[in-house]
């Protein structure tokens, strides 16, 4: 096994995001296309696997008439959003028939225009899969949650007796269908995505492969929201403790009078701010806990069962402790800074991202031949435009 090495620092990328920075005020937005080649190409370039750095050839003229057309589009929707809200409602559904487009012109994209040793990766998948996988999906669901909601009000006999009698005995099982439905879902997008990515994805003439399940994803999301669960109940009693040690239990039973107070009009007193300030500060914590060992453990999974040609294998050693602690102390030093920090933060975390992989490459890379071709930009741009990450749904 061969780790990924990031041979880039945040002082490097510091002087490209200022320039970056200043140029798109300048220009009012219009150097972004070339501030993303420049970004790209800095982490690309950087990234090195064997005594090889891996390439980005995307320039900011191919991004820049599909950047330019997908402001527009947004312009035209928050503009008509404003006069029109109906019409604006209209416009988001169109949205949704061609996001499963956005994503696959994006994939084809961004694979295309990456390469290792001369020889670029792309991406075969069909465009129906696309739109069976990110629309189709998530359609189904919606339909199959409003008729068995129907059926269970059906079976309790009706609205009305839904407090009573039988109505009452589904209270519970569709509690527990509802924790359940959440990481359901979620499994089985990331089972049909995953598989969708990994399957069309090629290194020159060798096939990525994958064969996700979804009961891994499912125990995943299902101890997270476990671990969220527990941590959530920690930090209540982490908060009562801390307010307890500081100011004791008298000032602590006139928090419910503040909260009536302020609404009237008064100040609350320093107390208030803490409790306040530790509620957030402990939940914001538990959030990116959760996070981060979803990440660790989907990222696990899924390279350990992706293959390269069936010669060709990855691993990640990426652990939800330390990337927790990257991912805080990044949080706590942008808020400190007021953002001046982004490159140390971005360099931090992406070179524990790329150092936690690992390839195991027996008969290396050199017997893949690249048949890349020229591809348009349009889908990338959109799916940026309208903030949609489709850049890192595989890994």
């Amino acid at each position: 096994m061969k780790a990924l090495q990031f041979n880039g620092n945040g002082t490097e990328y510091f002087k490209i995001w200022i320039v970056n920075i200043l140029l798109t005020i300048v220009t009012l937005g219009i150097y972004y296309p070339w501030a993303k080649v420049r970004s790209r190409r800095y982490f690309y370039g950087n990234t090195e696997l064997d005594n090889a750095n891996f390439e980005y050839h995307a320039t900011g003229k191919q991004l820049f008439v599909s950047y330019i057309i997908a402001m527009v589009i947004f312009a035209i929707y928050v503009g008509v959003g404003q006069v029109f809200p109906m019409i604006s409602g209209i416009l988001a559904v169109l949205f949704f028939f061609i996001f499963p487009w956005i994503i696959w012109r994006s994939l084809k994209f961004n694979f295309r225009m990456s390469s290792y040793r001369n020889v670029r990766f792309g991406f075969n998948g069909a465009l129906g899969r696309s739109y069976a996988v990110f629309m189709g999906y998530p359609i189904a669901v919606i339909f199959a949650f409003v008729i068995l909601i129907f059926i269970g009000i059906t079976i309790g006999g009706g609205i009305e007796s839904v407090s009573s009698g039988m109505g009452a005995l589904l209270v519970i099982p569709m509690f527990i269908l509802m924790f359940l439905a959440y990481p359901a879902f979620f499994a089985m997008m990331n089972k049909l995505s995953q598989n969708y990515v990994i399957n069309g994805a090629h290194f020159g003439q060798g096939q990525f492969s994958a064969d996700l399940e979804f009961k891994p994803f499912f125990i995943i999301l299902l101890k997270a929201m476990g671990l969220s669960i527990l941590l959530s109940i920690l930090a209540f009693i982490a908060v009562g403790l801390l307010a307890y040690l500081i100011v004791g239990a008298d000032q602590i039973m006139t928090l419910g009078a503040q909260m009536q107070a302020m609404e009237q009009g008064a100040q609350p007193n320093a107390l208030f701010f803490i409790v306040i300030f530790s509620v957030y500060a402990f939940f914001i914590a538990v959030g990116m806990y959760v996070l981060a060992y979803i990440k660790a453990k989907n990222r696990a999974y899924v390279f350990s069962n992706t293959t390269l040609d069936n010669t060709i294998s990855f691993e990640s050693t990426l652990q939800t402790g330390r990337f927790f602690s990257i991912s805080l102390t990044n949080f706590i030093l942008l808020i400190f800074t007021l953002g001046l920090a982004y490159p140390w933060a971005a360099v931090r975390l992406y070179r524990y991202s790329i150092e936690s992989i690992e390839v195991e490459a027996k008969e290396g890379f050199d017997g893949y031949m690249s048949k890349a071709g020229s591809e348009n930009a349009l889908g990338e741009e959109l799916g940026d435009a309208f903030d949609i990450d489709v850049g890192g749904i595989a890994f």
